[in-house]
């Protein structure tokens, strides 16, 4: 049995995803399934790649697909922003929405990242000189002004979905944390300490905005940001995302081929046993 096999195999035995539902979902084999998101939900780097906005076949959302045998369409796209599931396209994509339709049975979701300019202030801070202080040359306003928009943009974004598709199950994948609690101390990072302190408040805030855009609604969470603890750019073994450098797959602060396993994994404990 492979190292998939297993970790999907496991989604029953370990209901660890937060859910605002205490039953079990059913779905139909075949039973449309769309992935909607950035990169973190798309997989750029994992093997394979599947042409434009970094979409792997071994996703998360490729890797649900085939435990469920659900029929998936995944429009999820790098740099993609809540507005480009909403109602702007990005580059000659349409906004990812038009992908929902009335008969959609599952909708996953990972968005808000870039809203807040989270991934690219890391890009942009990481291999600095330590006294540089990066991160105090960012439009630190505008990006917590948009922290503050952004749990009612996703409540926009979960609702409009909702209309489209009022019999889907959807579940917000959460991104994966990217700075442990040790995080000053992880080297994997390249960051200077005030950097690190900085950008790490910034992945609690998206966190915190996913947590509070579903407490209200019918909706789930597979949080994979609790449970990614131990398992960031400074782990030894079962790493789930990537530092400055790529460990194995995926890119720099971003996934790895394990990460996404694990988030699948989650979403299947998120449904629930019968979804099997």
């Amino acid at each position: 049995m492979g190292k998939i096999t297993r970790s999907i195999a496991l989604c029953c035995s370990l209901f660890t995803a937060t859910t605002a539902f205490s039953q079990a979902v059913e779905l139909a084999q075949g039973a449309k399934y769309v992935a909607l998101g950035s990169s973190f939900a798309a997989g750029p780097g994992v093997a394979a790649q599947l042409g434009s906005c970094g979409r792997s076949d071994h996703n998360y959302s490729h890797l649900i697909a085939a435990a469920l045998d659900l029929s998936l369409t995944d429009v999820s796209c790098n740099g993609a922003t809540t507005a480009n599931i909403l109602n702007t396209p990005q580059g000659d994509a349409s906004p990812q929405i038009d992908a929902v339709s009335r008969d959609t049975a599952l909708v996953t979701v990972t968005i808000g990242g870039n809203d807040i300019r989270f991934t690219s202030s890391t890009f942009a801070c990481a291999g600095k000189a330590p006294d540089e202080h990066c991160t105090a040359n960012l439009d630190q306003a505008a990006i917590s002004e948009a922290v503050k928009q952004l749990p009612a943009e996703l409540g926009t974004m979960l609702d409009a979905v909702k209309a489209k598709a009022p019999q889907a199950h959807i579940v917000l994948v959460t991104y994966p944390r990217v700075f442990p609690s040790d995080a000053i101390n992880c080297r994997e990072l390249a960051l200077s300490s005030n950097d690190t302190v900085y950008l790490a408040a910034l992945g609690q805030k998206l966190e915190e905005a996913f947590v509070s855009a579903t407490s209200s609604r019918q909706s789930l969470i597979a949080d994979a940001y609790v449970l990614a603890e131990g398992h960031g750019p400074c782990a030894t073994n079962e790493r789930w995302v990537n530092g400055a450098n790529v460990a194995d797959t995926g890119i720099r602060f971003h996934p790895t081929a394990e990460g996404h396993i694990e988030m699948a994994r989650l979403v299947l404990a998120a449904l629930g046993n019968n979804s099997q």
